[in-house]
């Protein structure tokens, strides 16, 4: 899956917004700077916060006894399960920051 820094959203969205050659309506995607996996995120995690993270599937029924509701359930069911991007990746799609900066940046210093 993309994983993408809310910057670099920010980043395109900017861009867009200020391109004078648009109208109507148009779909941008924004990928991050690779497809990682579950394991690979949890990597990048653990590396960027010094602790050790590990990539572990529950079922539905751990996610409800942890308290997570059906909604939520769903949406983590939708997010990781036969992902298609709406657009492939490209060079336009692929942005620069990585999950381990963003982690780093962000994560890191709330712990």
């Amino acid at each position: 899956m993309p994983w993408v820094d809310p910057r670099d959203i920010a980043a395109v969205a900017t861009g867009r917004l200020l391109a004078t050659d648009w109208s109507g309506r148009q779909v941008q995607a924004v990928h991050g700077p690779a497809d990682l996996t579950w394991t690979d995120a949890a990597a990048a995690l653990s590396t960027a916060t010094g602790r050790t993270i590990e990539a572990r599937q529950i079922t539905a029924d751990e996610q409800r006894a942890a308290g997570l509701s059906e909604v939520v359930i769903e949406g983590i069911i939708g997010m990781s399960a036969g992902f298609t991007p709406e657009q492939p990746r490209s060079a336009l799609t692929t942005t620069p920051s990585s999950l381990v900066g963003w982690a780093a940046t962000h994560l890191r210093p709330a712990l």
